[in-house]
């Protein structure tokens, strides 16, 4: 994945999130599919469904507008199903359909794949090592639970 030979990106390449950033951008690149979509249907199969659309904003950090775009995208694909909350009319709840569940595990495992050659030049030990960093950074333990705050 190295840029080409006469851009200088050692400046950059310092920063840790400019170089997940690339790696993120080239997953995408590689999948060739919206990964935004794909991480609606895995939040939303992952929370067992019925989920709000603000859900998937405060979750996945993206303006609620975004959301309504996205989930309008996979509604008109067949990948999700938008009902009306019974609790509360106002509110929208979103489920995944089977042809969304297929769609997420073949997105899953073009992701997969996508990271076995980008991350190629790492043995398996440092692609756990470089997962498991990734998760502490952001606040988690390798099983996903959160972290106690930074101090306590």
């Amino acid at each position: 994945m190295p840029d080409a030979p006469d851009v200088h990106l050692e400046g950059l390449l310092r920063f840790p999130s400019y170089a997940f950033g690339k790696l993120h951008r080239a997953v995408h690149v590689e999948v060739g599919s919206p990964l935004r979509e794909h991480w609606v249907l895995v939040y939303l199969e992952d929370r067992a469904n019925r989920i709000s659309q603000q859900e998937i904003a405060d979750a996945l950090a993206i303006d609620r507008s975004e959301v309504v775009r996205l989930v309008d995208g996979l509604e008109r694909a067949g990948l999700v199903v938008r009902q009306r909350d019974t609790s509360d009319r106002r509110k929208h709840c979103l489920s995944v359909t089977d042809a969304g569940r297929a769609a997420r595990r073949k997105v899953d495992a073009e992701i997969e794949a996508a990271h076995d050659r980008l991350l190629a030049r790492l043995d398996p030990a440092e692609r756990a090592t470089l997962h498991r960093l990734s998760l502490r950074a952001l606040g988690y333990d390798e099983n996903y639970r959160p972290l106690p705050p930074v101090g306590e």
